[in-house]
């Protein structure tokens, strides 16, 4: 079975990237092996729409039946769950040895609903330095 796992990187001692549509890589491990059978580079990562569906049908079209990322859209969500691809979270793992010897082990949450719409978008909370609260503005001087 091939398990992918969303990498800034090209082998084992990778970081995982929180991304999926536009993780920078992918690396491909046969689970049956337990060797790295592929590195790929994300050919979507600045795609303007539709990296998330366009990565899930590049994937599934490799004959991948795993997927180990921090989060997946809905769009892609739906896009895996229909190729009959498992997704888990790799939230909490540093590398992509890592977070492949913890679904070995049966360690790893799977992901069973799609994050939001434009997830993984640092700064866009209402906290301090996000939108419409928390930065100061309006409260008069400086």
């Amino acid at each position: 079975m091939l398990v992918a796992v969303a990498a800034r990187g090209t082998d084992w001692s990778a970081p995982c990237d929180p991304r999926f549509g536009r993780a920078d890589g992918f690396v491909i491990i046969d689970s049956d092996t337990g060797q790295i059978v592929d590195a790929i580079r994300n050919p979507n990562v600045a795609a303007g729409g539709g990296a998330g569906i366009n990565t899930a049908q590049m994937l599934a079209n490799r004959g991948v039946k795993v997927i180990i990322a921090g989060a997946v859209g809905p769009n892609a969500f739906g896009v895996l769950q229909s190729a009959g691809i498992a997704v888990y979270s790799s939230a909490g793992y540093a590398t992509v040895k890592d977070a492949y010897e913890a679904f070995k082990d049966g360690k790893l949450a799977p992901i069973t609903a799609p994050g939001p719409e434009g997830h993984a978008r640092p700064g866009g909370g209402f906290g301090p330095g996000g939108y419409g609260r928390g930065g100061g503005w309006g409260r008069g001087g400086w």
